[in-house]
């Protein structure tokens, strides 16, 4: 896990500087805090921060082969280098190191672009081409590692995270209303655009060659695919996820350096840690990581944690988050997000990591599992709106159970209060009636965060967003998957865009206390064979995830197994934000932000004194104006001269 930065001017632009390549470089050093590398040949810079996992005395970046015609930079691991490594030594590639880096460089020389098929991995990179001044770039199939450019008529600017692209401070800093809008009414960005104007992700599964005359042409090398359904029994598909998932595991604990688990207690974690606890037994006990809420026993799942933790054998640690984190760290954790995305979960992830960091330098997670499988309640609530539509059963005989939509509702209670809960079940009940008139209309109004017709965004914010509409590329997602399937269709458009906001999230997390994050349920064939798996098994009798709890009999305890009651790290927010009603204030109410006029202050303070749990909304307008202050203002009581975030705010 690392950081890289790169510059190729075209067209007879002027050469590289070298001032600002390092500067660009060394904003990243939390990525990167073990070595720092610099290569310039003309009008190609590469600028690299290395935080060492694999071979951990070679492996320097950037890398040049030997003769000196290819030169990379490289974030991420290559879980199967070992196998690629046989298979190029075959060919008669030597190697100098015994890093990933080297085997994906030599990959490329033998192979080129079609070397991509054969990576097991997460990965972004870039490769610098000398003789034909040829710039080849990739992302890895999910998107958990992040590539971002800048690209005009004279350049292209890409690096790890948007933060190095601005520290050339020849480019602009100019919002991009659009994504902004996308992302107060989703928590996220659907497609490639960023909170900033002409600064794009590289979209996962994407490549992209960039010549001399500075033609940059992107392609698309891999899609999952749920067209091409199996024919295979419910035991038979338990039985081969079963085999990936232990597969997976083993090579995501390929590491120089200690290995660690997050551990929440719930399915897909719990999976994670029982299996890398068995299979590194022979080194000594994992260490895993958890976190808790004290402010009510709601936010505490840590009895499940720990029953997880005895079962494995695991070094148990645990943390407790608190509003006075959220005060400290709110205005570092946007700084490091680059861009808002998802929810208040940032705060306990940021503090597991925080945990973590202090024991281990890799830690798997369980990301993921919900996206592929069949997770959310928003699936099953699709299904029925789409099934009473229809006058028939959801999709495959899956209409949702009245005992799923009872506890849904409890504890959606226990966690927003009663008020809150009946006003969304009679909010429910009329968008069924007045909303909802086909599938992508029921998808859309249970994916939605906010209503930008809501009278807390203002007619100026509407009139820079203009004619631009965030449904149409929302839904633009479920109508690219040639199945007709609903199920299919809601977890492609999930695995394509929400899962990219939650990866953003577990990226610059692990990121911000330079530990390296690992999904290993993300395995690009695990979600191959998920999708080729028929909807009436992966949810059947309408139980979520129903074949992965098949997967993991005998992996996890049965009573983790069997859990009706996750809740996903849900975070006390609305608490937090009634301590100090002057953080609030601070942020959405000062002179900066009225002048800005995106968000209506007299409704801000209706929201603030609502006895419904208004904190989701809020939470996305604090973090909107923060970004503004922090990227586009360059407000010196947030972010030094230098760059990066103060150390502390004054909050009083």
């Amino acid at each position: 896990m690392c950081g890289f930065v790169g510059v190729y001017s075209f067209n007879g632009h002027q050469p590289i500087n070298r001032d600002v390549l390092t500067d660009m470089r060394d904003i990243l050093t939390h990525r990167g805090p073990d070595d720092s590398g610099l290569f310039i040949d003309g009008r190609m810079g590469l600028g690299f921060r290395r935080l060492s996992i694999i071979d951990l005395d070679a492996g320097h970046q950037p890398m040049t082969s030997e003769d000196g015609r290819y030169t990379i930079v490289f974030n991420g691991e290559i879980f199967n280098y070992l196998e690629l490594k046989d298979i190029l030594l075959a060919k008669g590639a030597t190697f100098g190191t015994h890093s990933d880096t080297e085997v994906l460089l030599k990959a490329y020389v033998h192979f080129g672009a079609d070397m991509l098929q054969m990576l097991n991995g997460m990965f972004a990179f870039a490769v610098w081409d000398r003789d034909l001044q040829h710039l080849f770039i990739a992302r890895d199939r999910l998107g958990i590692k992040p590539f971002y450019y800048y690209y005009d008529r004279h350049r292209i600017v890409f690096a790890s995270e948007i933060k190095a692209i601005l520290a050339d401070r020849t480019i602009d800093r100019e919002p991009n209303y659009k994504a902004i809008a996308d992302y107060l009414s989703y928590s996220y960005i659907p497609d490639e655009k960023t909170f900033f104007h002409n600064i794009y992700e590289l979209l996962p599964g994407y490549s992209g060659s960039i010549d001399s005359s500075g033609h940059l042409q992107l392609e698309k090398y891999w899609d999952v695919r749920f067209d091409t359904i199996g024919n295979g029994s419910e035991q038979e598909y338990a039985e081969e996820l079963n085999a990936l998932l232990q597969d997976s595991v083993d090579i995501h604990l390929r590491s120089d350096v200690p290995v660690g688990c997050h551990l929440s207690g719930g399915l897909d974690s719990s999976t994670v840690t029982c299996l890398a606890s068995h299979q590194a037994a022979s080194s000594g006990s994992i260490h895993t990581f958890s976190g808790k809420f004290t402010e009510d026993p709601y936010y505490d799942e840590t009895l499940y944690a720990k029953m997880v933790s005895s079962y494995a054998h695991t070094s148990y640690h645990e943390t407790s988050p608190d509003a006075s984190l959220f005060y400290e760290y709110l205005h570092k954790l946007v700084w490091h997000m680059d861009q808002p995305a998802v929810g208040p979960g940032i705060v306990p992830q940021y503090a597991v990591c925080k945990l973590a960091s202090e024991h281990v330098k890799v830690v798997l997670g369980g990301q993921g599992g919900d996206e592929i499988f069949g997770g959310y309640p928003r699936y099953w609530l699709t299904l029925e709106a789409v099934s009473k539509l229809e006058g028939q059963p959801g999709s495959q005989g899956m209409p949702p159970r009245t005992s799923n939509k009872i506890r849904y509702v409890l504890q959606y209670a226990k966690q927003h209060g009663i008020l809150t809960t009946v006003k969304k079940v009679l909010n429910y009940i009329a968008k069924q009636k007045e909303q909802i008139h086909s599938f992508e209309d029921a998808w859309n109004v249970f994916s939605r965060s906010n209503n930008l017709q809501d009278p807390v965004f203002t007619d100026g914010l509407r009139q820079k967003i203009g004619s631009y509409n965030t449904r149409d590329t929302f839904l633009s997602y479920v109508n690219q998957t040639r199945s007709a399937d609903p199920l299919s269709r809601m977890l492609y458009h999930d695995i394509k865009t929400y899962l990219r906001g939650l990866l953003q999230v577990e990226d610059r997390t692990s990121m911000a206390v330079s530990i390296e994050s690992r999904v290993p349920l993300l395995d690009y064939r695990i979600v191959e064979l998920a999708a080729a798996v028929p909807s009436s098994i992966k949810l059947k009798n309408s139980v979520p995830k129903h074949l992965f709890k098949q997967a993991i009999k005998g992996i996890i305890p049965e009573q983790i197994r069997n859990r009706k009651d996750k809740k996903g790290f849900p975070t006390p927010i609305h608490l937090w934000l009634k301590q100090k009603p002057e953080f609030v204030q601070m942020i959405l109410s000062d002179k900066a932000a009225i002048d800005r006029g995106l968000f209506n202050q007299e409704e801000i303070q209706k929201l603030m004194l609502s006895k419904e749990d208004k904190s989701w909304t809020i939470w996305a307008l604090l973090n909107v104006e923060l970004w503004f202050k922090i990227f586009i203002d360059e407000d010196p009581r947030f972010v030094g001269s230098d760059g990066l975030p103060v150390e502390k705010v004054d909050w009083s």
